[in-house]
């Protein structure tokens, strides 16, 4: 049983959808703290002219507060991002099935920030067909911390190997893992170049522009078989 853990980011990068497509369980972190200052938590980031455009939700900062508590400043910057992705995308050839969808998704019903973006991942990765089980990791009152806490989720939804992108080096220790019977899999991801409405590639970008460029293809776009080095955005 393959389980992935993460913080409910705000329409990720290709990496965030590939540890999903290797996961049969995707647990989102979202009871541990909002990131100080800039956050892939409530930014992502689309294609510019030649340069990347950062798409920000305005969300209200409180002090020591859980991801699962933000609430949105206002509800503007949806009408706001829509436009900025129509202005960036309108010649993209899936722009029509892809805008379809995200104006579905900004039609949700919410002014929680987590609620938004697990709403927004879950349906991104249907349009692609992954077959994934999500979960909440505040559903299951785990108070460890650190990689102690990523081995109680796993060891709580049963399962045995744990999907780790580069960045978890950082903090974790395998021999923790080991012990606890869990196989820990370090899989850096490093998108294939992909045709974009401008030229060069720019990688490390939103889901969306894959989305807007490639369509359901896109998911073709997650096999770690290409990776050779880590991404800072794993």
């Amino acid at each position: 049983m393959n389980v992935a853990i993460h913080q409910p980011n705000y329409f990720p990068w290709l990496g965030y959808f590939a540890k999903i497509a290797q996961a049969d369980i995707f647990i989102f972190l979202d009871d541990v703290q909002l990131p100080q200052g800039r956050s892939y938590v409530h930014r992502t980031m689309v294609h510019g002219n030649a340069d990347g455009v950062w798409l920000s939700a305005p969300i209200r900062r409180e002090e020591r507060q859980p991801i699962k508590d933000v609430r949105f400043a206002d509800d503007n910057w949806r009408h706001r991002h829509r436009m900025t992705l129509l202005h960036t995308y309108r010649k993209a050839p899936f722009f029509d099935p892809v805008m379809a969808m995200l104006n579905g998704i900004f039609a949700f019903d919410t002014d929680s920030l987590s609620r938004f973006n697990m709403n927004a991942v879950a349906s991104v990765a249907d349009y692609l067909g992954l077959d994934c089980r999500f979960e909440l990791a505040s559903s299951f009152g785990v108070t460890a911390v650190s990689d102690d806490r990523l081995i109680a989720l796993v060891q709580v939804v049963g399962g045995n190997t744990y999907i780790s992108g580069a960045g978890g080096q950082n903090y974790q220790h395998p021999e923790k893992f080991e012990e606890a019977g869990i196989d820990l899999q370090v899989r850096p991801y490093k998108p294939l170049p992909y045709r974009q409405i401008h030229d060069g590639f720019l990688p490390g970008l939103s889901v969306l522009d894959a989305l807007f460029n490639l369509g359901p293809d896109a998911v073709r776009q997650l096999s770690y078989e290409s990776a050779a080095t880590p991404s800072p955005s794993v």
